[in-house]
């Protein structure tokens, strides 16, 4: 099959350069748009870095598609490279002039809509998760997983948060509107129902793909005496970090500190210029002695890329909440 053409070819002549590369050196027929298709969805062309994914499906000249004039243009590089071959002067090794075409320029795809068509067609997420754009939200402002909500019951507040997998939208028999969806985070899946005032407040965020923060609770159900968890509030979680953060503390080891790193913190601050709190703690860990500094006349953006960056540096640090933050 294709796959095992392109395997074996790789064996033979070595690492595609390129996705020109691959398509010049396989034979004719050897792959189809269909299949052209399927690699590009589920990532298979990521190694080459100077396309990505969105750009295949593109339109490109008079194609609907950058694939098809792939296609196109691979279907006429072999017909051309077996006419020189077959050619009274095949032996003076004649040029081949067919042109690989301009990527076309477009949007890349979001993280959320690249994954979703990655598992269409492999079934599963390979390159990353849904949930991978908010590390900050979800290891600071949810209480646990999904697949471990029945484990908190005795909590008053049970914040939870995931990418929806799917939602339907119903009629009940007298008429009114009620809601089902299913979540998912890196741990598992849990479903979740809406009725009557809940249901038409916050029907507008259940489609499939949106990435939610919910805070219940667990109450008696209204036909017996068992616990149901129960939608207090949805929001959508990229809003969570912004709302409910009221600043970062970073905290420095004495012994850690240089000169580039100051510049590098600095430097970070300068870029991540924000409305949320910052404020540095140094440590001096033989005498187990802190000092703790507030920079009243900065603030920052203490958002996922900050937080990145601050883990790229190897810099320790603590979001503080907005109920948690002290002056």
């Amino acid at each position: 099959g294709p796959v095992g053409a392109i395997l074996d070819e790789r064996g033979v002549a070595g690492k595609y350069e390129s996705v020109f590369d691959l398509l010049t050196r396989l034979e004719q027929g050897a792959i189809n748009k269909k299949v052209l298709e399927s690699l590009a969805l589920g990532g298979a062309f990521d190694c080459f870095d100077e396309l990505h994914r969105a750009q295949f499906f593109a339109p490109s000249d008079k194609y609907d598609s950058f694939i098809e004039h792939l296609v196109r243009f691979a279907s006429a590089y072999q017909s051309q490279k077996l006419s020189v071959a077959n050619s009274l002067f095949g032996d003076m090794q004649e040029e081949i002039t067919v042109q690989a075409p301009e990527p076309p320029e477009c949007r890349e795809w979001s993280l959320v809509e690249k994954l979703d068509k990655e598992k269409s067609v492999t079934g599963i997420f390979i390159s990353g998760h849904p949930l991978d754009d908010y590390r900050m939200e979800i290891e600071n402002f949810v209480t646990c997983s999904l697949v471990d909500i029945d484990n908190h019951q005795a909590r008053n507040t049970i914040n939870v948060a995931g990418s929806i997998t799917a939602a339907r939208h119903m009629i009940s028999k007298n008429g009114n509107g009620w809601g089902i969806f299913s979540m998912s985070d890196y741990d598992g899946n849990l479903e979740f129902k809406l009725f009557g005032e809940d249901y038409q407040k916050f029907k507008h965020l259940l489609e499939p793909g949106m990435a939610l923060f919910i805070k219940g609770g667990f109450q008696k159900s209204w036909r017996d005496e068992s616990l149901q968890f129960k939608v207090k509030e949805i929001r959508l979680l990229e809003s969570i970090g912004e709302n409910m953060t009221e600043g970062i503390t970073i905290k420095l080891p004495l012994e850690n500190i240089t000169a580039e790193l100051v510049e590098q913190l600095d430097d970070l601050c300068q870029r991540r210029k924000g409305q949320h709190k910052l404020r540095m703690v140094l440590l001096e860990r033989r005498h187990r002695m802190r000092l703790a500094l507030a920079a009243k006349e900065r603030r920052v953006q203490a958002d996922n890329d900050f937080i990145a960056e601050l883990d790229r540096l190897g810099v320790e640090y603590k979001v503080e909440t907005a109920a948690k933050a002290t002056a």
